[in-house]
This record gives structure tokens, C-alpha cells and sequence, in this order.
């Protein structure tokens, strides 16, 4: 197993981090069983970093992470997990949040505690509330011993937080598809400039890395035959700085896979990353629609969440993972804000900066979905 040396911190923690937000369910229930399972191979391997939540899987996670790993020497595994802004906001929970996660996970302290999810809103929720103020006090209590904050919002946002806090740790979004979103490369920098240890999430972009259309793809295996799984993680975890690639290994294949990737580490050389870069340009010129999320078009008066709705054709078009835009479209249906919502009351063209005919584009969207749903009934 590849480690990495945190010298701000003295410690020492696996490259690669089980993330505990994807475990199976069965009926909304974690299949425990498996759960666990993977857990312990992944500690028997070397992994060393486990994250989890105190939302994920509608508050389950944390429970079978503290039993899983409840008869391992404490000291011998880190734990990560996080202060959810959207969902903790009663000054009553506030206070016994933290005893409850720390029952939850069978231990008397939390390595990482993170800000979790943090945005524009969610950062004034953070200062409304003095919450780093309470942070801060279970820090000195011991209760948890280093302090850092994941991200989604744009550059703007992210600087705001950075500098709202003397920060032990970041977690961001990162691959080689995302690093010109959100805080982008420029936060990624900053980082790697303050010293602040990085804690990579999305690696394979929800598995959606994985895979490519056949031209891609082919395109990567001439270069060399390595899986699009050692590319990714090859990426992320060969830049200065990243500690830490979490992925969310939720069945056996996979976790044999990425521990085989960084017991044996190769690290990119100039020639791959100028490679890696090239394909990144070619697959973002199959977007089918030109829509950059600038979010000028909402919101819809019918409630379309549209330009998510585009990202799903949009990432099909390039990966072809038909199980992530059923998850992804069916996630939207949930919340009534898929594109079978639209009505073409035509409020969003005069809005758009890219000039996207959106009701039509919407119905490209549909009718992608009734193929991916049709041909999942075939099978």
C-alpha cells in the first residue's frame, strides 16, 4: 500500500481512503454483512483512512463503520467524518451532535472532523451559528483532533472559507474531468501554497471514469494498457499535496482492483499528464449540449432542474454509463425536477447566455432515457 507523510501533522495515512457513502442496501437497508466485510479486507490491505457522515445512508453509515472496526487497535486506523450544515441547525443538536457520532462510531475521538458540503449559504449558516467556535471547543477537548471543510461552490466561495479558519485539512472534488470546476485548479493551488493536506472525493467521478465511449477509450489503451481505473487514481494521486483519493468501494471487484492500483503505484510523468489532458479536451467536445451550469435559466417556474438534466446527456454521451444516468435521472424524478416536468412555457430561453434551445434539448433528455430504460428491461 502507497502512504502518504502528512509532515504538518506527523501522520501517516493510506493514499487511498475507503468512503463509506456508497455501501450496498437492500430495501434501504446497508447490507451489513458485505459492509463490513469490505471494511475489514480493506484494513487487512493497509488502507487506513475511512470517511464517512452523520447523513450518509439516511444515518447509517457511521453506525457500521464504529462496528466494523470497533475490535481494531484504535491507533492503528484514521476516521473521518463530517458536520452536516443542511441538516444540523437546532442549537440543541449543535451541542450533542458530536457524543452522538462518537457513540455511532464506537470511539472517544475523530481524527478528521469535517465542515461537510460547504457552499455560499452553508458558509453563512457556519458564521450565523459560531459553529467554528464549537468546533474549535471539541478540538481542545479532544473529542476530535484536526479541523478541515469539503467543498462545493466556485472559486469565490472556496477562498472565503479558506480564509475563514486556520484549516488542518481540505477535501475537494478532483479528476482530471472536474479540475475547471468548482474551486477548480486555482483552489487546488492555493492549497498546495498554504500547506494544507488534501483530501481528494470523486476521484473516478461516481465511477463514471470507469468508462468511456469505445473511441476514448481506445485511445488511452494505445498509450498504454492500463485500466481507466489506474488512470484516474494515477492522476489525482501523483499531484504534490493530495493525501488522500477516497473512493466508495462497494463490491469486492472493486476494492481488489484499486488496492492492486496502489500497492503497486506508478506514479504520471510530464508525458502523461500532457496526454491525459489532450483526451480530457477531446471528451468535452462530445457534450451534446452546450450548457455551461451558470444556472442563468433558473429557476424554472415548474421546478426542472435543467441544467442537471443536461449534465446527464452530456455525461452519457462521454462515458456511456447508462447505471449512473438512471441513478442520476431518477434522483431528479424524486424531486420532480426531471425534464418530463417542462412544459416549453419558454421562460428560460431569453435567460440562457449560450442561446440552448432548452425545451427541445429537454426532450433529447427524455428520449435518452426511455432507450437507457428500454434496453434495461431487455436485459
Amino acid at each position: 500500500m502507497l502512504y502518504r507523510h502528512w509532515n504538518t501533522l506527523s501522520l501517516r495515512t493510506s493514499a487511498l481512503g475507503f468512503g463509506c457513502m456508497r455501501f450496498k442496501t437492500i430495501n434501504g437497508k446497508v447490507d451489513e454483512d458485505l459492509a463490513i466485510s469490505l471494511l475489514h479486507q480493506a484494513y487487512d490491505r493497509g488502507i487506513n483512512y475511512f470517511d464517512t457522515a452523520y447523513v450518509y445512508l439516511d444515518g447509517q453509515s457511521e453506525g457500521v463503520l464504529g462496528r466494523a472496526m470497533k475490535d481494531f487497535n484504535r491507533s492503528s486506523f484514521h476516521i473521518a467524518t463530517k458536520y452536516s450544515l443542511w441538516n444540523l441547525t437546532d442549537p440543541t443538536e449543535i451541542i450533542q451532535v458530536i457524543d452522538r457520532q462518537l457513540a455511532n462510531l464506537q470511539t472517544n475521538y475523530i481524527d478528521f472532523y469535517l465542515m461537510h458540503a460547504v457552499n455560499k449559504t452553508r458558509l453563512q449558516t457556519m458564521i450565523d451559528l459560531g459553529l467554528m467556535d464549537v468546533i474549535k471547543k471539541w478540538k481542545d477537548q479532544g473529542k476530535i483532533h484536526y479541523i478541515g471543510f469539503s467543498f462545493h461552490d466556485d472559486y469565490s466561495t472556496f477562498k472565503q472559507v479558506l480564509d475563514l479558519f486556520p484549516w488542518d485539512f481540505c477535501q475537494i472534488q478532483f479528476n482530471y474531468v472536474d479540475k475547471d470546476i468548482q474551486q477548480g485548479l486555482q483552489g487546488y493551488h492555493d492549497l498546495v501554497d498554504r500547506h494544507i493536506p488534501i483530501i481528494v472525493m470523486e476521484p473516478l467521478k461516481g465511477g463514471s471514469l470507469a468508462h468511456f465511449n469505445e473511441t476514448i477509450e481506445e485511445s488511452f489503451k494505445t498509450k498504454n494498457n492500463d485500466s481507466m481505473v489506474k488512470w484516474a487514481f494515477r492522476w489525482v494521486s501523483s499531484l504534490p499535496g493530495v493525501m488522500v483519493a477516497l473512493s466508495g468501494m462497494n463490491e469486492r471487484a472493486q476494492l481488489e482492483e484499486n488496492l492492486d492500483i496502489y500497492d503497486h503505484f506508478e506514479e504520471m510523468t510530464n508525458d502523461d499528464y500532457q496526454f491525459v489532458e489532450k483526451m480530457a479536451a477531446k471528451f468535452k467536445k462530445l457534450e451534446v449540449v452546450g450548457c455551461t451550469k451558470c444556472g442563468y435559466c433558473m429557476p424554472c417556474p415548474f421546478g426542472v432542474q435543467i441544467p442537471n438534466n443536461f449534465s446527464i446527456i452530456n455525461d452519457h454521451m462521454m462515458y456511456k454509463n447508462d447505471s449512473s444516468a438512471e441513478w442520476s435521472y431518477g434522483f431528479l424524478e424524486s424531486k420532480k425536477g426531471d425534464a418530463s416536468v417542462c412544459v416549453a412555457c419558454g421562460a428560460c430561453l431569453t435567460k440562457c447566455p449560450q442561446k440552448i434551445d432548452i425545451p427541445n434539448r429537454l426532450i433529447d433528455v427524455q428520449d435518452l432515457m426511455k432507450v437507457i430504460r428500454t434496453h434495461d428491461r431487455r436485459r
